[in-house]
C-alpha cells in the first residue's frame, strides 16, 4: 500500500483527533464522573494510534500507547486524575501537533517520546505479564473458540468497508480496537499482527461480550467508512440461540480538498453572473415560452448556488474546540478561576470564514481573562463569585452569524482609557473627562493601543484590537464592543455567512458603479424630501428620527462632489450610522465578489470588486473603513 497520498488525510484526521483529546482531557479534569468522555478518549486514543502505527509514524504511536495507559486509570477511579497526570498528558497533546506540523512539513514526525512515556510510566503501576500481553492485543484464532469461550457468549461482529474507503488498514485497526472495549477478544480478521497490509473491505472479530447488539454495532459503526455492521451470536452458555443481527446505517462521508470547494464556489458564482446576463438578454428578446424556461432556470440554479452554499458550511463549533485548552492554561497561569460556556455551537459559516476566525477570538479571549476578569479576592471583594465566567455564543440573524464574547468582569475603565490614550496621543488632554464608556471602548481599538503596564506574553504589547478588527473587516464583518462598570465587557463580530457570493445594492457614484453591502444599509431615502445642512464646513442630512455627518461617494473615491446626487443610503459604519450620497440606485443584485490587489485596497475603503452582467467592474465599499465629515459630532 502506498501510505504517501494517505498523507493529507492522515494529517487532517490527527489534528481532528489531537483537537477532540484536548477538549476531552480538559472536560475530564472539570467533570471526572463524565462516563461518557472517558469512552470517547479511549476510542480516539485507539485511533490515533491505529492510524500512526499504519503510516509507519512509530513516535506518535509509542507515545499514545503509552497515553492509553493513563487514560485506563480513568475506568478505575471515580475522582479522576490529578493536576500532574493532566498536565503530562496535555504536554503529550502538545508534542503529538508539533509532530504532525513537521509530518507537515518535511514528511518526518520529529519526535523523541522517551522523556514523556517515562513520565507516563510514573504515573501507572507496573502490569503483570498477562496484562501486557493483553494490552499489546494478542488473540488467538477462531478454530479455539469453543475452548476459549468456557461457555460464556460469544459473538461474531462484522463490519463492512465502504466502497471508497482510502485507508483500509487502518479502518480495520479502528474496529478492531473499539471492539476490544467491549468484550474479550477471541480471534479476528485481519489479525493485528499482519493489519498493516489489510486491503479488504469486511473486518471480523469474535469477542465474549454481555454487551447488547447495538452497542457493539454502534462501537464499530462509528469508525469512518464503516458502510454496515452485523453482529450474529457465535455461542451461547448454555443451549444455542438464535442466530440476531443489527446493521449500522449506512452514514458515508467523502472527504473534499479544500481547493476543490473553492473552485465549485468560484463556478457557481459565474453561472449565478451568467444567469444574470442571460435573463438580462431574455427580457428583451420576446421568445414565446422563454421566459418560462428563464424561470425554471433560475430556480433550479438558486437551489443549486444554495446547495454549493451549503456544502462549504461547517459548524463554529471546529473553531471554538480550541479555547477550553486555552482559558485552561491562561486561567492557571494569572491565577483566576474561570468558568466557560458555549453557546450556539451549531451555528454554520462558511469554512474560509471559521479558518479566518480563530486568531480574532484568542485575542478577545486573551483580554478577557487578563484585563476583564478578576482574580477571585478581588471578585470576593467586589461581592461576585470567586469564578468568572466567560461566554462565547453564535446565532443566526439574517444574512449574518452574530458571535459574542462576554465575560462578568469589571468592565471598561473609561478614565484609565482616556488617560493612557491621551498620553499616546489619541485625544487631547482636554478631553479625557469626555470620554464615555462607548468612546473608551472605540479607543481599545486604535492600533498599537494597550492600557496594560507590564508587557507580558499574554497581553500588553499593544497588538490585539485592532488585529481583530482589521481581520473581521477583511472577512466583510464588523466588530463592537460594549461594557458596563463592574458587570462586564462584550465583544460582539458580525459576519457574512458566505464571502464568494454576496447581496448588495448597486449603486452610481462619479459616473462609476459600487456596490454597498445590503446587510449594512438601513434605508435609502431622497435627498429632495429631506434637509440638508451645513455645519462648520460639514454637511448633516436632516430626517425625523436623526441627524446624520453626510459623506459623498463621489468625493470619497477619487471623484469630484456629486452637486447632483439624488439619494442618500444610510448605512452602519464601524462607530455609527452616517450617509452616503450618490447619483443613481440600480438595486440590490446578488455578486460574485473577488479580492482587490493589496496595492489597490490599502487605504481605498473597499474591500473588493464584482464583475457585473454588462461587463463592467463594480468596487465593493467598505463600510468601516468610511469616515464621515463631521468626527466630534461622529463620536457623539
Amino acid at each position: 500500500m502506498e501510505l504517501a497520498e494517505y498523507l493529507p488525510m492522515f494529517l487532517a484526521e490527527g489534528r481532528e483527533h489531537l483537537q477532540e483529546l484536548n477538549l476531552a482531557v480538559v472536560r475530564i479534569e472539570e467533570r471526572p464522573d463524565d462516563r461518557e468522555t472517558i469512552d470517547g478518549i479511549f476510542r480516539i486514543a485507539h485511533s490515533m494510534k491505529g492510524m500512526s502505527a499504519t503510516m509507519g509514524f512509530g513516535g506518535m504511536a509509542a507515545l499514545t500507547h503509552e497515553m492509553e495507559d493513563v487514560f485506563e486509570l480513568l475506568r478505575q477511579r471515580s475522582d479522576g486524575l490529578g493536576r500532574e497526570a493532566i498536565d503530562v498528558l496535555l504536554e503529550c497533546l502538545d508534542a503529538l501537533s508539533a509532530a504532525l506540523d513537521a509530518i507537515e512539513e518535511t514528511g518526518e514526525e520529529r519526535i523523541e517520546p522517551e522523556l514523556l512515556v517515562s513520565r507516563l510510566r510514573g504515573l501507572v503501576r507496573e502490569r503483570t505479564p498477562e496484562q501486557r500481553a493483553a494490552r499489546a492485543g494478542t488473540v488467538e484464532p477462531p478454530a479455539h473458540l469453543a475452548a476459549l469461550a468456557g461457555g460464556r457468549r460469544v459473538v461474531h461482529v462484522s463490519a463492512i468497508l465502504s466502497d471508497e474507503v482510502q485507508l483500509p488498514a487502518v479502518r480495520a485497526y479502528m474496529v478492531l480496537s473499539a471492539l476490544a472495549e467491549l468484550g474479550e477478544a477471541l480471534g479476528c480478521h485481519p489479525d493485528l499482527d499482519d493489519v498493516d497490509g489489510f486491503a479488504g473491505r469486511e473486518v471480523d472479530a469474535w469477542i465474549v461480550s454481555e454487551r447488547d447488539d447495538a452497542e457493539l454495532v454502534a462501537a464499530a459503526g462509528a469508525v469512518t467508512d464503516v458502510a454496515a455492521v452485523k453482529v450474529v451470536e457465535a455461542h451461547a452458555a448454555t443451549s444455542p440461540a438464535p442466530e440476531r443481527t443489527a446493521h449500522a446505517k449506512v452514514s458515508s462521508t467523502v472527504r473534499v480538498d479544500a481547493e476543490r470547494l473553492d473552485e465549485l464556489m468560484h463556478l457557481m458564482g459565474e453561472l449565478v453572473l451568467h444567469r444574470t446576463q442571460v435573463e438580462t438578454l431574455a427580457a428583451d428578446a420576446g421568445v414565446p415560452g422563454l421566459p418560462q424556461a428563464m424561470q425554471n432556470l433560475a430556480r433550479t440554479s438558486q437551489a443549486l448556488q444554495a446547495m454549493v452554499t451549503q456544502v462549504r458550511m461547517i459548524p463554529v463549533e471546529a473553531v471554538f474546540l480550541r479555547f477550553p485548552r486555552l482559558v485552561r492554561d491562561l486561567s492557571t497561569k494569572l491565577g483566576k478561576r474561570i468558568e466557560m460556556e458555549f453557546v450556539g455551537k451549531d451555528t454554520e459559516l462558511d469554512r474560509t470564514v471559521v479558518d479566518a476566525l480563530g486568531d480574532p477570538l484568542v485575542h478577545l479571549i486573551r483580554n478577557a481573562l487578563d484585563h476583564g476578569l478578576e482574580g477571585p479576592v478581588e471578585r470576593e471583594a467586589a461581592g461576585k463569585p470567586a469564578t468568572g465566567r466567560l461566554t462565547i455564543s453564535a446565532r443566526h440573524a439574517g444574512g449574518s452569524v452574530v458571535i459574542d464574547v462576554r465575560d462578568d468582569g469589571r468592565g471598561i475603565d473609561p478614565a484609565k482609557v482616556a488617560r493612557k490614550a491621551a498620553e499616546r496621543g489619541l485625544i487631547p488632554a482636554d478631553a479625557i473627562a469626555s470620554v464615555d464608556a462607548a468612546r473608551a471602548a472605540e479607543l481599545l481599538f486604535s492600533p498599537g493601543f494597550s492600557t496594560a503596564e507590564v508587557t507580558t506574553d499574554v497581553s500588553g504589547r499593544g497588538v490585539g484590537l485592532d488585529a481583530v478588527r482589521a481581520t473581521i473587516r477583511g472577512l466583510g464583518g464588523e466588530v463592537a464592543m460594549t461594557s458596563e462598570a463592574g458587570r462586564g465587557t462584550c465583544t460582539q463580530i458580525r459576519l457574512p455567512l458566505t464571502l464568494a457570493i454576496m447581496a448588495a445594492l448597486l449603486v452610481e457614484a462619479d459616473g462609476r458603479p459600487f456596490a454597498i453591502p445590503l446587510d449594512r444599509i438601513d434605508r435609502t431615502v431622497r435627498l429632495a424630501d429631506h434637509t440638508v445642512r451645513s455645519v462648520a464646513g460639514s454637511r448633516l442630512l436632516v430626517m425625523h428620527d436623526a441627524v446624520l455627518p453626510i459623506l459623498d461617494a463621489g468625493e470619497r473615491f477619487g471623484g469630484a462632489p456629486a452637486p447632483e446626487a439624488a439619494y442618500a443610503v444610510v448605512v452602519r459604519g464601524a462607530t455609527g450610522p452616517f450617509a452616503v450620497t450618490v447619483t443613481r440606485l440600480f438595486g440590490q443584485r446578488e455578486l460574485v465578489t473577488r479580492p482587490l490587489p493589496a496595492e489597490l485596497a490599502e487605504g481605498s475603503a473597499l474591500t473588493g470588486a464584482a464583475v457585473m452582467s454588462d461587463g463592467q467592474i463594480a468596487l465593493i465599499v467598505d463600510c468601516d473603513a468610511l469616515r464621515p465629515a463631521a468626527p466630534s459630532l461622529f463620536a457623539a
